[in-house]
């Protein structure tokens, strides 16, 4: 079942779960927030306005008519968007934290042999990568040791401003905090369960036609892999 957080005239609000994909694939019968969407609002000219990966969950938001489209589209071009997000990293020993917020400001690139992974490009150090390098901007707020799953574990509140692909699980990554649950850039195999993705929009501000909107999703309550 969708959450649906938020309803207004202008824009609609998801708590996607985790394990859904956010945008119709080429499977016409796979089931995609999108599909849900479009399902229970057939009259409605309603249009995903960004995504999150399949694995994470959070707030997923749609407009409810092309005006709206196009003026949040803007929006998130010109990136004046809020958008926070929850994570969790497996913690192998307790972190020497740095200097809070951090900011993490390296371009991210396509990997030059997988269509799936993003590669970080440090200043000064030479990376093979395809295509040109997508600027990406994300800040680490605040760092808390956990337990989660029975393990030792971190929970990381992020925010981003800019939207680029794996951003913040390459980020994280990158600085030593890769996330469970990812197979991509964690170390998924070392769970002693399966674990879904540790990433979760948690909120998303803006402001539209003289109007503030804060939207919320609730924290996740489990990490288990749904099948």
């Amino acid at each position: 079942m969708i959450e649906l957080l938020f309803e207004d005239d202008f824009i609609l609000a998801l708590n996607k779960p985790s394990g859904l994909p956010s945008q119709n694939q080429r499977d016409p019968n796979q089931l995609t927030a999108e599909r849900c969407v479009k399902t229970l609002f057939p009259h409605l000219p309603i249009q995903l306005l960004h995504r999150l990966d399949t694995g994470t969950s959070g707030v997923l938001l749609f407009a409810k008519n092309d005006e709206v489209f196009m003026q949040m589209r803007q929006k998130f071009a010109e990136r004046t968007l809020r958008k926070s997000y929850l994570a969790w990293s497996k913690a192998e020993r307790d972190p020497a934290l740095p200097n809070l917020p951090l900011k993490i400001d390296l371009p991210l690139a396509h990997h030059p042999q997988s269509k799936r992974r993003m590669i970080v490009l440090p200043e000064g150090k030479f990376r093979r990568f395809r295509g040109k390098p997508i600027p990406a901007l994300t800040w680490i707020d605040s760092v808390q040791p956990v337990s989660l799953a029975g393990l030792n574990a971190l929970r990381i509140e992020v925010r981003i401003e800019t939207g680029v692909m794996h951003q913040i699980r390459a980020h994280l990554a990158h600085h030593g905090l890769p996330l469970i649950g990812d197979p991509i850039y964690g170390s998924s195999r070392e769970m002693p369960t399966p674990m879904r993705l540790g990433l979760h929009a948690s909120q998303v501000e803006f402001e539209l036609r003289g109007a503030r909107y804060r939207i919320n999703a609730p924290e996740p309550i489990t990490f288990e892999q749904i099948p």
